[in-house]
């Protein structure tokens, strides 16, 4: 189904991150996303204690910040890199 909404910058952004990573398309990221929030799944539990990853890198806890290319393309524009 077609419709249009208004998301905010940051939402979108993350969704658009996901849906790359995922290689699926930006509508079935926010349909999976609104429904897991409809259902009360949007956060699993044990999110805090999370595994290594298969670089064995264990990623950082969530800030409430969307870390995407073009934040670190501002940040290093700024530091001169």
């Amino acid at each position: 189904m077609r419709t249009t909404i208004d998301l905010e910058y940051d939402t979108l952004i993350a969704a658009k991150e996901i849906a790359r990573t995922e290689n699926t398309s930006l509508g079935k990221v926010i349909s999976r996303l609104v429904r897991q929030a409809l259902t009360g799944g949007a956060a699993p539990q044990g999110a805090h204690s999370l595994p290594a990853t298969a670089t064995g890198f264990v990623p950082f806890e969530s800030r409430g910040v969307v870390v995407s290319n073009e934040l670190i393309n501002r940040l290093r524009d700024a530091d001169g890199v």
